[in-house]
């Protein structure tokens, strides 16, 4: 059986493509209020060393279509110089 996400619930995984500091060290996605997001966490220590978690949501986009038209091909006699 798939995964299925549940409303009001969501998952996040160690982010393994970090290239700089700031990138979010865990990711993943989840369904809020019956919409898709994804979401991103940073580990922070706050001034007395305890460790918590801060969360950042951003709503998923459609997957857009690729171009799928036929490029045109450019002859020399085309070109004017």
């Amino acid at each position: 059986m798939a995964y299925e996400i549940r409303d009001m619930s969501g998952s996040v995984f160690k982010n393994n493509r970090r290239d700089r500091d700031t990138s979010p060290q865990l990711t993943g996605s989840a369904m809020i209020f019956g919409k898709e997001v994804w979401v991103n966490a940073w580990v922070k220590v706050d001034k007395n060393g305890d460790k918590w978690i801060s969360l950042g949501f951003k709503e998923k986009q459609p997957k857009q279509e690729a171009d799928t038209r036929p490029i045109s091909k450019i002859t020399d006699d085309e070109i004017p110089f």
